[in-house]
């Protein structure tokens, strides 16, 4: 297994902007920003690193205002509260799903936001979320789908993951994603990837604060340990999911001394994310929490810290290099099945996709909606992104193989 941060990313400038951006994000929210900032420039640079919910929960109204203006500030204000009603409709579903798994005897184990909100770990408005991730038993998961089809939900027209059901949504637009495995979680010597079963055996479950006894979280190392394999390996920056959130949800995961409490995460990942990875990423999260932007480029120790913030910034600020990461991730897919199973089946999904699948992708209500028409405009869609992908295939390839001859140089 490589390391994730292998790729050579293109150089972003840490413009006044984008240093704004995440020390206002990360950093001690009431210092004062030395330079003069362009605020719609800052405020654009903070909606491409999806942190603008984020600064918004953390500083102060009148600080933005003197530092971006009153109507930039407005905007990310607005911004903030659209975020907002969206989670605490999410917040309000948690005690009822919990509430009725109990009634059925179902135990659960919240996830990603709803797992943060829960344990108290995270502001409210700083992060935004689509859905309420739950884990169940394998053998439940059916019937807590029945369940909450009782109750109103209706079956989003998704095809079904490896890890989890297709989507559940009620009338009011709240969505429900009903895992049965955690991609990248795994016990040592198993090669199956981590489902409830395996977590509780290992002890990895806490009780949630205040939702019963057959509500459940992670304790801490799996916890920060599924964010990492979630962030940095299962989407890393090739879709909508941003690393940014990753490097968030560590750093209200885990106050203080990263290095040292965030390394107990490496057993439950370690076939997956090396621990030069691991490390990066708590290294980061220190770094960005203390505002220490210069010091990432000082090399040393903070190498491949300096080399994650590069990936980051250019996944969100560079098309180009954002393609490339598909690509990457398309070759190497998270899984626990054969590599070359996985890789057609996401081949398949991106190429020839059901009817289903182009309903949602076009933002159709059904499935019979879908003509030949529809099937054309998804062909010529992927036809104008083949010269990009090209491109980013090419970026990959040369990477990898700089990669190899400059290891087996380093060995001699």
């Amino acid at each position: 297994m490589g390391s994730h941060l292998r790729d050579s990313p293109p150089p972003v400038a840490l413009t006044t902007e984008i240093r704004w951006a995440l020390l206002r994000a990360f950093g001690p929210p009431e210092e004062p920003f030395p330079d003069s900032v362009d605020g719609p420039g800052a405020a654009g640079v903070a909606a491409d690193l999806g942190v603008v919910e984020r600064i918004g929960a953390r500083v102060s109204s009148s600080l933005l205002v003197a530092e971006l203006g009153r109507e930039v500030a407005c905007q990310l204000a607005v911004s903030r509260l659209q975020v907002l009603a969206g989670v605490r409709r999410l917040c309000d579903l948690i005690p009822e799903l919990a509430s009725a798994a109990a009634a059925s005897a179902i135990p659960i184990v919240l996830l990603k936001f709803a797992a943060l909100h829960a344990g108290g770990y995270v502001a409210e408005g700083s992060r935004a979320a689509g859905d309420v991730d739950v884990l169940v038993r394998e053998r439940d998961a059916e019937r807590a789908a029945e369940i909450l089809i009782g109750r109103g939900f209706r079956v989003a027209e998704m095809t079904m993951a490896d890890h989890h059901l297709p989507p559940l949504q009620d009338g009011q637009g709240r969505v429900v994603e009903l895992h049965t495995r955690l991609p990248g979680l795994r016990r040592p010597e198993s090669r199956r990837f981590a489902g409830f079963e395996a977590l509780e055996a290992a002890g990895g479950l806490e009780p949630a604060p205040g939702l019963g006894r057959g509500c459940h979280l992670l304790r801490r190392d799996p916890m920060v340990a599924h964010v990492v394999a979630h962030g940095l390996v299962h989407h890393g920056g090739a879709d909508d999911y941003p690393v940014t959130r990753m490097l968030a949800d560590v750093i209200d995961r885990l106050p203080g001394d990263r290095r040292t409490s965030g390394m107990g995460a490496l057993e439950w990942i370690a076939d997956d994310v090396p621990r030069s990875d691991l490390e990066a990423v708590l290294g980061l999260c220190d770094a960005l929490e203390k505002g220490d932007l210069d010091g990432l480029d000082a090399g040393g120790d903070t190498r491949r810290e300096g080399a994650l913030l590069r990936r980051v910034l250019a996944g969100s600020l560079d098309p180009d290099y954002r393609s490339s990461l598909v690509v990457g991730h398309l070759l190497r897919p998270l899984t626990d099945e054969p590599r070359w199973r996985k890789f057609l089946k996401m081949v398949r999904y991106s190429a020839f996709p059901s009817d289903a699948q182009l309903a949602v992708r076009f933002g159709l209500p059904s499935a019979r909606l879908v003509d030949g028409r529809l099937r054309l405009a998804h062909a010529m869609r992927l036809a104008r992104q083949l010269p990009r992908l090209a491109r980013a295939a090419l970026r990959v390839a040369w990477s990898r193989t700089w990669a190899f001859f400059r290891a087996h140089s380093l060995a001699r």
